[in-house]
């Protein structure tokens, strides 16, 4: 039953057809979709064709949902936590200077804010950077994609200090495909990083 506060705002904003979806979707819902599994050396945490899922990333990413980014850290919380406890950096996968201006946001950054994570956990954002303005994967062939994100990112050497003494980095995106984009910066990063750091590459869905 909606409220008439609700039905007032509703005609007001016209709710999207994401946020209907999520509406009356709780953490302790969303987190039942909750099922780690490695595909192409990544970890992802979820499946992309569930619903709720789908509907959590359209909705965080697109629609500057905030509750869409937290149902989705509802997925990161109990990864992070399953780990052996390590000194840890969290990088979510850089947007272009222009997707950034235009989105405003980083919707993988902003799932890892909210996300509650133990103290050895720390979020870094300007070590990796994207370099060129890549044409959404989304929209390629599998062929494609492999060579679309080439190059596509830099590490900014300058920052490389926030990495002193971290035992584990772990790379995240939203959603992982073929795993290009992840392998791609992971390959950039690690010659930059001590032998023995461990990497991690993370998407919330596959």
């Amino acid at each position: 039953m909606l409220y008439p506060i609700q039905v007032l705002c509703d005609f007001v904003f016209p709710p999207t057809k994401h946020e209907l979806q999520l509406r009356a979707v709780s953490n302790e819902r969303f987190i039942h979709w909750y099922h780690p599994h490695t595909v192409h050396e990544v970890t992802c945490l979820s499946e992309y064709q569930l619903p709720e899922v789908q509907a959590a990333i359209a909705a965080g990413k697109f629609e500057h949902s905030y509750h869409g980014a937290k149902l989705l850290a509802t997925l990161v919380k109990p990864y992070l936590s399953s780990l052996p406890t390590k000194k840890t950096v969290l990088i979510p996968i850089p947007l272009s200077a222009k997707r950034l201006r235009e989105r405003k946001f980083n919707q993988v950054e902003r799932v890892l804010q909210y996300a509650k994570k133990p103290a050895h956990y720390h979020v870094v954002t300007n070590i990796l950077m994207r370099t060129i303005e890549t044409i959404p994967q989304t929209t390629l062939t599998r062929a494609k994609r492999l060579t679309n994100i080439t190059g596509a990112f830099a590490v900014q050497t300058k920052n490389l200090f926030y990495l002193d003494e971290i035992e584990r980095v772990i790379i995240c995106d939203d959603v992982m495909t073929t795993g290009a984009t992840l392998h791609e910066a992971q390959s950039t990063l690690i010659p930059h990083l001590p032998k023995n750091v461990e990497v991690i590459c993370v998407a919330w869905a596959h």
